[in-house]
């Protein structure tokens, strides 16, 4: 009996240290992008237009890489996806469009030889009774000689691809890495928006995927790495949007570090005790804190979070939460769309001081 119970400690202890591990985290990649960027007026393009009384916007977004130096992962390529987060704005164009490139700088030249021999051989063989035998053989050869020259295209190889997604409510780029294409550094991507006539400001999610090999000597292709981003998109040479749109990114820098700063204290209050993590892992156990509370906050449109959900976070984070929610709503209520005009949230009283 001893022995048994021994074993299931054994064996509990061992699935709680394989629970607890913290993933590993792929340090290796590093995306960025501007946060804001002013989006110049095109006016009506019939050509383009699929929307009712809009007009077109053309924005340009910078998307920096960096790759630390290690074995740990390759890239081979990184997709970065451009979502609108309303219906009626679309996407009309962008570019770069997909390309195909070849290392072989024009056409190839194809040389074929070929060689054919003919030979034929008769002998017979006749003869007279009392006089003998007679035998007879003839031989012939022909060997000629041909060369073929033609000219062949040289096979190409994607490395960038784009396209629209969800109904054209975003675009996607796709970059992979060649011996004529580097996946480091900046790259500018253009894409035009379809929006409504009273269109002033609006919010971009943008989401980045690195992807390649785990290690050196492996030839599995994975997703090393995923980061977010939210772009604030304002009207050029409209200064009361682009005072909004750069108000918002203010807040969000800082409800970001206040989350960082209290990420120890936010863990130990979602999970007093390391039981209480286990309970979460195994579905037994509902932390205080919603873990997906900032992506929530931060990545979903509109307002209307639930934040007596987050009562537990430390004051100067609900601070910031609220502060946050009042700018993202200012800046989604000026993007013209039909769902532009949301009812305001309720903020409890004792949200920000309990």
């Amino acid at each position: 009996m001893k022995s048994f119970i021994r074993q299931t400690f054994n064996y509990f202890v061992l699935l709680t240290a394989i629970l607890l591990v913290p993933k590993f985290s792929w340090g290796q990649v590093a995306f960025d992008v501007n946060p804001v960027v002013a989006a110049r007026d095109l006016g009506q393009t019939s050509l383009m237009s699929q929307l009712p009384h809009s007009r077109m916007v053309e924005v340009q977004l910078d998307v920096s890489a960096l790759f630390t130096p290690g074995n740990v992962s390759q890239v081979t390529e990184y997709t970065v996806r451009m979502v609108s987060r309303h219906d009626d704005v679309q996407v009309a164009d962008f570019s770069p469009r997909t390309e195909l490139q070849s290392e072989v700088l024009g056409a190839m030249q194809v040389t074929q030889d070929a060689d054919k021999l003919r030979e034929g051989a008769i002998r017979g063989f006749g003869g007279y009774p009392g006089v003998g035998t007679v035998q007879g053989y003839a031989y012939g050869h022909d060997n000629s000689h041909e060369t073929i020259v033609y000219a062949k295209k040289p096979s190409l190889e994607l490395s960038t691809a784009s396209g629209t997604l969800d109904r054209r409510r975003g675009v996607y780029f796709k970059v992979k890495q060649s011996s004529q294409n580097t996946l480091e550094g900046a790259r500018p991507f253009r894409i035009v928006f379809e929006v409504p006539q009273a269109w002033r400001a609006d919010l971009l999610d943008i989401s980045i995927e690195a992807i390649g090999h785990e290690h050196s000597n492996s030839k599995r292709l994975r997703v090393l790495s995923t980061q977010k981003f939210v772009v604030a998109m304002y009207q050029e040479y409209d200064e009361h949007a682009a005072a909004v749109t750069t108000d918002y990114m203010r807040h969000q820098k800082r409800l970001s570090y206040y989350a960082k700063a209290y990420a120890n204290t936010i863990e130990q209050r979602s999970f007093p005790t390391p039981f209480h993590k286990l309970g979460a892992k195994l579905d037994m156990y509902e932390p205080s804190i919603p873990q997906d509370w900032f992506d929530g906050i931060v990545y979903a449109p509109g307002t209307a979070y639930p934040l007596m959900r987050l009562s537990h976070l430390p004051v100067d984070l609900r601070v910031a939460i609220l502060n946050y929610l009042d700018q993202k709503g200012l800046v989604e209520s000026m993007s013209g769309t039909k769902t532009s005009q949301r009812v305001a949230y309720q903020i409890p009283s004792s949200i920000a001081t309990r």
